[in-house]
């Protein structure tokens, strides 16, 4: 039975807009990881405004007043440096109104328009994070949103009841509870389509990791990060350390200081076309050699279309491109998390005959300087007998020489670079290594570029997977050798073997500057580094079970189904489980229909009551309110004003039509006089 001083007022209550206030700051709050953190101190000083109109101490804003701070908002915007028509910008113009919302928020009705749209902003908020603790928290915020909504559906009386609090939260949890056996059974089930349409990425800023112009000093800084890359899990026996080179980019052009792919600035489009026209991809330049690796890789979202896998890589997904150098590229920007399934030959020998197009890309060099370098170049070709043997001396030189492997080398200046590294500070990281031995093979008439990507990985033991991290990032070297091919050098290995066999942090050991900027990295502390590797370890089931369930695991797992069950058995157990839905959720609703629920003025009374019985004065349960009120106060003489002022109070609240705000003050005055029965 419905409480019949229960109604829904058209004029939302003070609790009800902190129940709307707390909810909003919850939704907005993941959003400043990702877009401007100002936008918080705006909801902030919105709901300061508004508390203060509900309390009477504000007026309510005006119009030209609203279309002001819209305006500020919008500013705000374009200063922070978003585009007009990219998702940061529309996303941040969403949290602008929903923040604004409040300010004239006065009825029911305008409530739900904001419960509603914190509903939609919480949906948004995955295409920034779809981590597991994403999830969790978008868990978090549809409870208190669904709980504001129950709240402002409320009456006073049952706002101020003692466990109203507890009693929304514990609603709304029950029903997101309800409704997890259907989101199972649609998320195992429900055929999986293409999106109609797609959100265009616009956001330059957002790219991570790997570029395809590359200066030194570009992976020294990445090798200071430990932000993920990807993960990995082998198909059969792991690789050694040394052997896992996954390779993104090749870098043909060199102009006196950075490498890039080409002479010319293509977009990823562009170089697509480029290299299907000049050096297009065929299976039939590999020689396979020894037996296939199989792996899975699962990308993080970086912005870019570069993908890194071992060389060759040759069974891939559909959703990517193989171009002529090898490298594979997602069809589009890698946004969200990415899932590819690959096999590779690590023996095969690549371009035993190598085209006129690469071959000009391999041998050319700026115009002019380093001329010492180019002298030396073919001063030492000249004593080799061959070009392997040219090789053998390049390298054999980075071990001969006091060359030393370090984050912090020396500033090299914007010209001659080559002979500045080689012959006077002789310092540097993988770039300064790869790019001038590069150099000193084309120099010397020999076909060479420089491979960027990522060396090693940690693994992880619990998750039994690979987990390569912006610090593993690193440039080698390829050289064509004729009736070899392309082969793989990587002088930093001459310079610093440990970097090769165990990592970068073992390498920067005598220096200590591995993730020095991050003083509480997980790498740095040992305790903390179990934990971590626990956490990834769940974070990648997530991953690969969850977010990786597309189309072709669907299909897979109906076929495995299909191929065990005929149709009637599959048939009565697809039945089976939407009746034990439908059953769950009668259960369910029987249950919570039997928590009757209580008028806040019918719990003051019962108190009241309990208080007398302490004093031997016990109410009958035929007595009414009025006739108990009278023996009461005979019993009770010294208390009888405060008897009777109660009893007259609650028999108002209960059959007298007031108002809400008059509840209000005769719920505080009942209260008082409960205090003095004490």
């Amino acid at each position: 039975m419905i409480d019949k001083h229960y109604k829904i007022s058209q004029q939302i209550t003070y609790r009800g807009m902190i129940w709307l206030l707390a909810a909003q700051l919850v939704v907005m709050l993941p959003f400043a990881f990702f877009l401007p953190i100002w936008l918080i101190p705006v909801m902030l000083v919105a709901t300061y405004w508004r508390i203060r109109v509900i309390k009477g101490n504000a007026a309510q804003p005006k119009l030209l007043l609203n279309l002001f701070i819209l305006a500020l908002g919008v500013a705000g915007i374009w200063v922070s440096g978003m585009r007009l028509l990219s998702l940061d910008a529309m996303v941040s113009l969403l949290l602008l109104g929903f923040a604004f919302k409040s300010l004239e928020v006065i009825r029911q009705r305008d409530a739900l328009v904001v419960v509603f749209i914190g509903y939609f902003l919480v949906a948004v908020g995955f295409l920034f994070s779809q981590s597991i603790l994403a999830g969790a928290y978008g868990v978090v915020a549809l409870i208190i949103l669904t709980a504001a909504l129950i709240a402002n559906q409320q009456s006073s009386a049952q706002q101020l009841s003692q466990n109203a609090t507890r009693s929304n939260l514990g609603l709304s949890t029950m029903m997101l509870f309800q409704c997890l056996p259907l989101m199972i059974l649609v998320f195992v089930f429900m055929p999986r389509f293409s999106p109609l349409w797609v959100i265009p990425s616009f956001e330059s800023q957002a790219k991570t990791g790997v570029t395809d112009t590359i200066t030194p000093g570009d992976i020294a800084n990445l090798a200071k990060s430990d932000e993920l890359a990807f993960r990995v899990s082998f198909k059969g026996q792991r690789p050694a350390q040394h052997e896992l080179y996954w390779r993104g980019l090749v870098l043909n052009n060199f102009d006196g200081k950075s490498w890039q792919q080409l002479d010319n600035a293509y977009d990823s489009f562009e170089l697509g076309m480029y290299y299907d026209q000049h050096m297009p991809w065929s299976e039939t330049n590999i020689t396979q050699q020894g037996e296939p690796l199989e792996y899975d890789v699962i990308y993080e979202k970086t912005g870019q279309p570069w993908l890194f896998t071992l060389t060759p890589s040759l069974t891939l997904d559909k959703q990517v491109k193989q171009l002529g150098d090898y490298r594979i590229m997602a069809k589009n920007d890698v946004v969200t998390p990415f899932l590819l399934n690959a096999k590779t030959y690590p023996n095969a020998k690549r371009d035993l005959n190598l085209g006129e197009q690469t071959r000009r890309l391999a041998l050319a060099l700026p115009s002019r300087g380093d001329n010492k370098t180019r002298e030396a170049a073919k001063q030492w070709r000249a004593e080799s007998a061959s070009d392997e043997d040219y090789v053998n001396k390049v390298m054999t030189r980075f071990t001969e020489k006091e060359y030393y492997y370090t984050l912090k080398p020396p500033l090299l200046g914007n010209s001659n670079t080559i002979d500045k590294f080689l012959f006077e500070s002789q310092r540097g990281f993988c770039v300064h290594y790869a790019g001038s031995f590069v150099y000193l093979m084309r120099a010397a008439g020999i076909p060479a570029r420089m491979v960027v990507g990522y060396l090693g990985g940690e693994w992880n033991e619990a998750g039994q997977y690979l987990a390569v991290r912006q610090y593993d990032a690193h440039a080698w070297a390829e050289v064509w050798i004729k009736g070899q091919g392309w082969k793989r050098y990587d002088p930093t290995g001459m310079v610093s073997p440990s970097r090769v066999e165990s990592g970068l942090e073992e390498a920067l050991s005598h220096e200590g500057s591995f993730l020095e900027g991050q003083f509480f990295s997980a790498q740095k502390f040992e305790w903390l580094d179990g934990i971590r590797k626990k956490m990834d370890s769940i974070q990648y089931g997530w991953r690969r079970w969850v977010l990786g369930y597309d189309s072709e695991s669907q299909a897979n797992l109906l076929q495995t189904i299909l191929n065990k069950m005929s149709s009637i058995p599959l048939a009565a157990l697809v039945g089976a489980l939407f009746i034990g839905i439908f059953l769950f959720w009668f259960v369910m609703l029987g249950l919570l229909k039997r928590q009757r629920y209580e008028s806040y003025e019918h719990q003051l009374y019962r108190k009241f009551c309990k208080r007398l019985a302490k004093h031997g004065i016990i109410r009958e349960q035929q007595q009414t309110p009025s006739e108990f009120a009278v023996i009461a106060s005979s019993q009770w003489p010294e208390k009888s004003d405060t008897i009777r002022s109660f009893s007259l109070i609650y028999q108002q609240i209960c059959y007298v039509d007031n108002a809400d705000q008059a509840h209000d003050q005769s719920f505080k005055k009942m209260r008082q006089l409960l205090s003095e029965l004490r």
